[in-house]
């Protein structure tokens, strides 16, 4: 069996991925075809958007219209018609394999359909989740996922670059490092911030400026008006 990558829309590792490999099957979902030519990028097996059809039809730039013009197949919550290659996500099959319905994102659904078709060399591409709000609740999922593959012995690649299954400090273990670490950021916070209030006087200080000759021009244009135009 290839070897599977799945590809996320994270800068920081996507451009890493083996496109065109033919070593590789590659998974996408969502807004990567945006960022990826994936007419040509031959080693592409299938798409992915377990959102609901409103959503995705809602979705800007013509993603609907994208999905609809795919040859291949579409995985979404259910085979609709409107897009020809869609193929119903096996939701039922999977919740059996993983019966803790830990699944808060659309990665952690990819990685259990490779782990259920019996994938045994996976990578994860443009994957990050390092944002705060949406991707905060979503990528212990992910990283459990992970975990879960580890376990059964799946070989299971992240490039260096992502933020996934990383920790700067062990717990416990390294705490003199931590706190050296949060003293230097915080020495460094409040130059930030001293430099930021002092170019911010300046900036008031030129609108102080501005503001004087702004009333003595209109001064002058008022006695131009009057007495000489």
């Amino acid at each position: 069996m290839k070897k599977l990558a799945i590809i996320g829309t994270a800068p920081s590792s996507m451009h890493l991925a083996p496109y065109n490999n033919p070593d590789y099957e590659l998974w996408i979902l969502n807004g990567v075809y945006s960022m990826i030519d994936v007419q040509n990028t031959t080693n592409i097996t299938r798409h992915f958007d377990i959102h609901s059809l409103d959503v995705i039809k809602a979705m800007p730039g013509g993603y609907f219209d994208y999905l609809q013009g795919l040859t291949i197949p579409v995985y979404m919550q259910e085979n609709f018609a409107e897009v020809p290659t869609s193929i119903k996500y096996p939701l039922e099959e999977i919740l059996a394999m993983f019966p803790r319905r830990y699944f808060t994102n659309s990665i952690s659904y990819m990685i259990a359909l490779a782990v259920y078709e019996g994938y045994t060399d996976i990578s994860l591409y443009g994957v990050d989740m390092a944002v705060s709000g949406e991707y905060e609740h979503q990528r212990p999922s992910c990283e459990y996922m992970i975990g879960y593959c580890e376990g059964k012995g799946i070989n299971f690649y992240l490039p260096a670059e992502s933020d996934l299954l990383k920790t700067l400090f062990l717990y416990g273990f390294e705490d003199e490092k931590k706190h050296a670490f949060i003293a230097k950021l915080l020495a460094r916070q409040q130059e930030m911030e001293q430099k930021k209030a002092e170019y911010q006087a300046q900036i008031d200080q030129a609108k102080a400026y501005m503001n004087t000759y702004d009333g003595a021009l209109q001064d002058v244009n008022y006695m131009l008006k009057s007495w000489v135009w």
